[in-house]
């Protein structure tokens, strides 16, 4: 069996295991032109929108991606913030959310908020300074995100954002890092040059896989869209593009979003030996 990753490698030792299948195998994309922009072209993998996979954080089926610390599920990396906004976001998301859903809550966090010094860095944030440049993400508590609750907090394990949205019914677009909510939709914008030679912009939609993480994929020692364990294999199972409604929608826009629901409606209909069917969701059917 082609594992896609060295037999060696933590993520080869997981799919030997049978923790989750190979990365390599059929899919059928769908492309399409933006509605009110002739020169923008979508492309999106229609074998991840139609699988049946959902997030496990907090569950028995999270493996995490790290064996030392499970309970965090995917956050031991800490969510690097992708601009502005991203950081206004998550600092009115901290001022809102009651304290009981956040295990690891700095002592300061209020009169950081009183003080409102632009100048001082949220006690939540910290620089990485690895990178080429400097960038911001979430503070790591103990090897973790911290907004990543562990085991005995009242609300649970999880991320302390999206249980708080959950609860209060906001959306976790606004409530939780744009990386967070993203994930594991991959989205690649590329500029092209044409046939004609006009040049156009390509936005592509897929599976966050572990190739997305560069090389450094290979090494968490389990990823969850390829777990059979993380897809439902119920008839009633809802499908990526239904689920994560919202968050397609920011990634392409409603119109857009519009005409994949469309197609897809339409491919409901279809058997499933018709259609390149996800090989995890297949296996939870079976």
């Amino acid at each position: 069996m082609f594992l896609g990753f060295p037999s060696d490698s933590p993520a080869g030792k997981s799919i030997r295991a049978g923790h989750e299948l190979p990365p390599d195998f059929p899919h059928e994309w769908f492309e399409f032109v933006h509605p009110d922009d002739p020169l923008h072209y979508f492309s999106l993998d229609l074998t991840w929108l139609e699988s049946t996979w959902s997030c496990r954080f907090g569950t028995p089926q999270c493996r995490g991606i790290s064996q030392e610390l499970p309970v965090v599920g995917c956050c031991i990396h800490g969510a690097y913030l992708s601009d502005e906004h991203d950081r206004d976001d998550l600092y009115n998301a901290v001022a809102d959310m009651p304290a009981r859903f956040w295990q690891l809550r700095p002592d300061d966090v209020d009169s950081y908020i009183e003080a409102a010094d632009p100048t001082e860095l949220e006690p939540w944030l910290e620089w990485d300074e690895d990178d080429e440049e400097p960038s911001i993400k979430t503070k790591l508590v103990d090897g973790a995100c911290i907004f990543a609750n562990r085991h005995g907090h009242p609300t649970g394990p999880g991320c302390a954002l999206h249980q708080w949205a959950m609860d209060e019914g906001r959306n976790i677009i606004g409530s939780k890092p744009e990386v967070c909510w993203q994930v594991p939709f991959s989205r690649e914008d590329s500029w092209e040059e044409r046939g004609d030679g006009q040049e156009i912009l390509r936005t592509t939609i897929g599976e966050y896989d572990r190739r997305q993480w560069g090389d450094g994929g290979e090494d968490f020692d389990w990823w969850c869209t390829n777990d059979p364990a993380c897809h439902s294999g119920s008839s009633t199972a809802v499908p990526v593009w239904k689920s994560m409604k919202d968050e397609l929608t920011q990634l392409i826009g409603a119109e857009a979003y519009g005409i994949v629901a469309k197609h897809c409606e339409a491919r409901a209909a279809l058997p499933a030996e018709a259609k390149a069917v996800h090989p995890a969701t297949r296996a939870a059917q079976s």
